[in-house]
């Protein structure tokens, strides 16, 4: 039976995530050759990296990389090796973990391979070249030499031509190919018979093997692990790499396949961690065992482990090996994770201390908390923090759903209110972190306003504070408006236009070119739906502070009486162009806000306004258009708003 090679190439694609899985293969097959017992016993592999010559416009910037060059003085392609190269699912190496199709990944990244090895048989040297390429046969330009007197023994593979698709996911630095290699090939590194391996990048040598002596310190921990009959061994190190992140390493026949970040069980190592010298290291730990050997896939490019919920004595998931692990590592390093827990939450803390409204999860969602990464941004980690409240919120309303649905006499309400103090806390804690966030809003808006006042700010900046200019009340939230300033009713509205002409605003049929302040259209109700006939109707006209300039034109109760004219004589339609039942003689709240300079006050007394009782204002009821109208000060609404929150100021300790 034969194998059409390119069918083969083109069975599978080889993730952009494995990128760099064609050389670990070739590097494998180097350890493997120099293993061999004919090999010689000091075993070298160099790495040549070969890189585009186009310049890059940065020059800090290194060319990408287009060939590996694998050279190893191993046994060579002698003749059985070259025979196990022409046979996919060859079982030469079978004993060794070989599934004999990982060349095949080389021609998944890479256009071709070029093989050269010169090596000892039947008494002479030989040199042996060809070429495997993505063609049927596979094997091009084969040819088979003797070579004269002694020579050196060596087999070159050079992956040549990178695709363009795996360019950009190839690790670019030398340094981090190096550790690339390291991470996959760990197991291989130590032992104490490890070949040394160079990698050569430009003007600059890499010895991998110093590399690796450096980041773990010669310091690896071995240890049993045992799953139901399932036995693996643990090699656990700390890699004084910054470039690291703490994982665990899942290898078959020596080599890493998958890996798992440990953060998944113990959030805190989302971080380095420090030894007591204070320096910087991260934890690996590379499992073995015969498990995952069995069950790798024939890629290497993942392992068939249980799923969840099964088992049987000789079968394990990856969650529970991942957890069994992990418990050791909790274990082990329990001081180094207790001072990353510390920082963590330190850090929920100080944020919680600034958004009051989270308040409550730090005793009801502790473990939830924990869970949040040290490393996020303060939109980050509130977003974090707004999902969390979210399930707090939610399991308080089943919470309170599951008991209260049981209530029927008073005597059952008051064996609830005993017994269940404990929701009450939690029902009104969750309540009043909003609130408290809310009541701190408002301090903070009143501070601002009164700053405008002081600096004597334009009309446009004051109106902007209590709600946006150019806006419906459909464009904006409940929360990103102001209207509380001058009425809490006003908060609840059914429609409600910012500066904008009449001919613009939908319930009012109206062509002209008027621009009231604010005008709200109320509902019987807050927020209802239903097609009744609006209860009332607002408007709201801010003047400049300090502005005593007017003109007749620009008298604001003129201007007021043109708006409700406006309102009372046009056509109202709803948001849909349809007509309703506009009620005839509908009330008209209007304010008129403004600093109570001479020029306003002279109107307000020619127009028979009455002074208000507090001295800070004037009302007056319009018969003609069954409207109250009242002029404000800025003092009033600041004073005012002030006094009727302050209960919630003093609870809150911010007065």
């Amino acid at each position: 039976m034969q194998i059409d090679i390119k069918g083969k190439i083109n069975e599978k694609k080889l993730s952009f995530s494995n990128t760099l899985l064609p050389l670990y293969e070739a590097i494998v097959n180097s350890i493997q050759a120099i293993e061999e017992d004919s090999a010689t016993k000091i075993g070298i592999i160099e790495i040549d990296i070969v890189r585009s010559k186009q310049q890059t416009i940065d020059s800090t910037i290194l060319p990408t990389i287009t060939d590996f060059h694998i050279k190893d003085n191993g046994v060579g392609f002698n003749a059985k090796n070259y025979e196990s190269f022409n046979f996919a699912h060859s079982t030469y190496k079978f004993e060794k973990g070989g599934k004999g199709i990982g060349r095949f990944t080389w021609l998944r990244a890479f256009g071709k391979a070029e093989i050269e090895s010169r090596f000892f048989e039947d008494n002479s040297w030989n040199l042996r070249k060809f070429n495997f390429e993505p063609t049927k046969l596979g094997i091009e330009k084969h040819q088979l030499d003797k070579v004269n007197g002694t020579a050196e023994r060596y087999t070159i593979v050079r992956l040549k031509g990178l695709k363009e698709d795996y360019k950009k996911w190839c690790n670019n630095n030398a340094e981090d190919i190096a550790l690339k290699i390291i991470e996959h090939c760990f197991i291989y590194f130590l032992n104490k018979n490890c070949p040394r391996i160079l990698i050569n990048d430009l003007e600059n040598q890499i010895v991998v093997n110093d590399l690796f002596n450096l980041f773990t310190k010669g310091q690896v921990k071995t240890q049993k692990l045992e799953i139901r009959k399932n036995k693996f061994t643990l090699n656990t190190v700390k890699l004084y790499s910054t470039k690291m992140d703490n994982k665990i390493h899942y290898c078959a026949n020596t080599r890493e396949v998958l890996d798992d970040k440990i953060s998944i069980d113990i959030p805190e190592l989302d971080n380095l961690l420090y030894d007591k010298e204070g320096k910087p290291f991260s934890i690996a730990i590379y499992v073995e065992g015969d498990f995952l050997d069995k069950n790798v896939n024939d890629e290497r490019t993942t392992i068939n482990f249980a799923k969840g919920g099964l088992e049987f004595e000789d079968q394990t998931t990856q969650e529970e090996l991942r957890k069994a692990i992990t418990d050791k590592i909790q274990t082990e390093f329990v001081e180094e994770i207790e001072k990353l827990s510390i920082t963590r939450v330190a850090k929920v803390k100080e944020f919680v201390s600034n958004h009051p409204r989270y308040r409550q999860l730090l005793k009801y969602k502790a473990n939830e908390l924990k869970r949040i990464p040290s490393t996020l941004s303060d939109e980050k980690m509130e977003l974090e923090l707004f999902k969390i409240q979210q399930t707090l919120e939610l399991d308080v309303k089943k919470e309170a759903s599951e008991v209260l649905k049981f209530i029927n006499n008073d005597e059952e309400r008051e064996k609830f209110s005993q017994n269940h103090q404990e929701l009450y806390s939690k029902i009104i804690e969750v309540g009043n972190s909003k609130l408290s966030e809310y009541v701190i809003h408002r301090k903070l808006v009143l501070d601002l306003f009164q700053k405008l006042l002081t600096e004597k700010a334009t009309e446009k900046a004051v109106h902007r504070l209590i709600f946006p200019l150019q806006t419906l009340s459909d464009e904006i939230g409940f929360e990103d408006h102001n209207l509380w300033m001058i009425d809490d009713k006003l908060s609840y509205h059914k429609y409600l236009a910012s500066d904008k002409k009449f001919k613009s605003i939908e319930p009012v049929n109206s062509n002209s070119a008027d621009r009231p302040d604010v005008i709200v259209f109320n509902r019987p109700f807050a927020f209802a739906n239903d097609n009744k006939p609006y209860q009332s109707i607002v408007l709201v006209e801010f003047k400049r502070p300090m502005r005593d300039d007017y003109t007749d034109e620009e008298n604001p109760i003129q201007q007021i009486n043109r708006y409700a004219r406006e309102i009372i004589e046009g056509e109202a339609k709803d948001k849909h162009n349809r007509e309703f039942d506009f009620r005839e003689n509908t009330p008209i709240y209007a304010y008129i806000i403004c600093d109570l300079t001479k020029k306003l006050k002279s109107y307000a007394k020619d127009a028979g306004f009455r002074p208000l009782p507090s001295g800070d204002g004037f009302f007056f009821f319009n018969d003609n258009y069954n409207m109250y109208v009242e002029i404000m000060s800025f003092d009033k609404i600041l004073n005012d708003s002030r006094e009727r929150n302050r209960v919630l100021f003093d609870k809150l300790n911010i007065t």
